[in-house]
């Protein structure tokens, strides 16, 4: 709460006070026009255009959408082939950008289950003991067995 002024001397003090802080406030203005407008410059906003894309806050967001942009392309070439016609490219380009948005909106799930799909496509039997299935005995025996070892362990590796 502002406290009244009841001399002139308490007037002088107010008025210097708020001389001080219209400099203070002008001088913050002046700067927050001059980073602003640094900031707005062309070559800044590509500049940061790109560091904003890069980086990785952002990256997850660009890959899925290239993930998607590219599987809408490999869709419609795999279910139109080449089409020439009006109603062929139209159909085409609905398919591929369908895809496009289909894949980039799903696209955290859809790396997940092809991880998942990888991973079990390429495992090494024995080697994975958290999957709960044992290792294949017979292939353990046939291929660990050493030329000078009759217990399976091959001390030539």
């Amino acid at each position: 709460m502002k406290k009244a002024i009841t001399n002139s001397q308490e007037l002088a003090d107010a008025i210097a006070e708020l001389e001080l802080r219209e400099k203070i406030q002008k001088r913050e203005i002046e700067e927050t026009f001059s980073v602003v407008s640094e900031n707005l410059k062309p070559m800044n906003l590509v500049r940061n255009g790109f560091r904003s894309i890069f980086t990785g806050e952002h990256k997850g967001d660009l890959m899925n959408a290239l993930l998607g942009l590219g599987s809408g392309f490999l869709s419609r070439k795999l279910i139109l082939g080449k089409t020439n016609g009006f109603v062929g490219r139209t159909v085409g380009k609905a398919i591929q950008w369908g895809m496009a948005g289909l894949v980039s909106k799903n696209a955290e799930k859809i790396k997940e289950t092809a991880g998942g799909l990888i991973d079990r496509l390429f495992k090494k039997h024995g080697h994975d003991s958290n999957d709960g299935h044992a290792p294949n005995q017979a292939f353990n025996r046939k291929h660990l067995r050493g030329p000078n070892n009759t217990d399976g362990r091959n001390v030539n590796m």
